[in-house]
């Protein structure tokens, strides 16, 4: 397989592919705003997509990372982090299952106790955890336990 791709800011025309590819994961499907997202795109279409969700609270979520799974591997998941983040000096938050949560260290996320997190992320947290849950038990799956990471805001 052809490793290359390239990173572009999604278009109207993308919603569909990114609602899918979303929900492929059985990722939150909730508030999937394609003018938000970033895309990896290769020789077939969307190979990986990143969204950067601001909240009520003025909060930063990094979510929505999902890489198409013959992609997994090549880099995808980190250029679009890479390039999601290089601009942002402020704090951001994310969720992600508690066995992935040290991939992040290299970006400056740590762990934090969900009391610590802004409730726009809180609010999500809550949600993949109880609804997630019920979800992943009704289907038959192992629930996955959910983190919320932090990165503190750069110095300027």
């Amino acid at each position: 397989m052809n490793a290359t791709f390239r990173i572009r800011r999604a278009r109207d025309a993308d919603e569909y592919a990114i609602h899918s590819l979303v929900r492929s994961e059985r990722l939150n499907p909730i508030d999937l705003d394609w003018r938000r997202f970033l895309l990896a795109i290769d020789e077939n279409g969307i190979a990986g997509a990143v969204q950067l969700r601001l909240h009520d609270d003025d909060s930063r979520e990094l979510g929505s990372l999902v890489v198409r799974q013959d992609r997994r591997g090549y880099g995808v998941a980190a250029r679009l982090i890479d390039t999601l983040l290089a601009p942002i000096a402020t704090r951001v938050c994310m969720i992600t299952g508690a066995v992935f949560a040290h991939h992040y260290a290299r970006w400056g996320f740590r762990r934090i106790d969900a009391p610590a997190a802004p409730w726009g992320v809180r609010r999500n947290y809550y949600f993949g955890r109880f609804v997630g849950r019920a979800l992943a038990l009704l289907g038959g799956r192992e629930p996955r336990e959910l983190v919320i990471l932090d990165r503190a805001p750069r110095a300027a």
